[in-house]
């Protein structure tokens, strides 16, 4: 069987079969790599009962359900929390509303955890912690923001305008 050696001009001739796979394949990198998420949305868990690994008061599950109301508009697609029960119930009720699953992330990577997010399509929901939040929002936008031991109302809504990040901050108690 004969070999046939393509050289640079043969591969860019028009018609040529390897030209169009090349450019099948450099659209197709361009275009994943131009894919981000259409935001991302971080809030601390709702209040909190005292204790290790507490769960939500009355007022914390009042927050998490009008959380969830504030979030459809968006048509979240991923919802991520760390493995407490406080950010897990603060998500409870979105998850249940738009029928999906919680995923868990590690606090202590967040460097990794914003890459990974990064990566993604559609709107995701994060939820942490008041000493978390902000570092992520730092990560993905460069902006500074804080969160006071007591404020669970933040809510931070992180979109891409070519690449760029930008922040929103509103609150749930609206």
């Amino acid at each position: 069987m004969k070999r046939t050696r393509y050289s640079y001009k043969d591969i860019m001739m028009t018609g040529s079969p390897m030209r169009t796979l090349i450019l099948i394949l450099v659209f197709m990198l361009s275009f994943s790599s131009l894919a981000m998420p259409e935001s991302i949305i971080l809030v601390r868990h709702a209040e909190k009962h005292k204790g290790v690994d507490p769960s939500l008061t009355q007022q914390g599950i009042k927050r998490a359900k009008m959380i969830a109301q504030m979030m459809l508009p968006y048509e979240p697609t991923k919802l991520y929390s760390t493995n407490y029960n406080r950010t897990k119930a603060t998500l409870a009720p979105l998850a249940d509303l738009i029928d999906t699953h919680i995923s868990l992330y590690n606090p202590g990577k967040l460097n990794e955890f914003a890459s990974m997010l990064k990566q993604q399509t559609g709107t995701i929901v994060v939820a942490g912690h008041s000493n978390t939040t902000p570092v992520l929002v730092k990560i993905l936008t460069g902006r500074e923001v804080s969160i006071a031991e007591e404020e669970f109302d933040k809510v931070f809504v992180v979109t891409f305008e070519d690449e760029t990040a930008k922040l929103k901050v509103h609150s749930s108690n609206q």
